[in-house]
């Protein structure tokens, strides 16, 4: 999922999916580390923003 923090799917879905999950994409960002590395989510932000979107409903 995000090659630079090396942060896989099952670690931002088990993000969303704690007892108390994420309010948004900056707290995803926080918990998990993607988005961080040196791209700054240009390879990842689309589908983290998809899973994160999926994961609310």
């Amino acid at each position: 999922m995000c090659f630079c923090e090396r942060v896989t799917k099952g670690e931002i879905r088990d993000a969303l999916a704690s007892v108390i999950p994420p309010a948004g994409l900056e707290g995803l960002r926080r918990r998990t580390r993607a988005m961080n590395g040196r791209c700054q989510g240009f390879y990842c932000g689309a589908q983290v923003r998809e899973i994160f979107e999926g994961g609310r409903q």
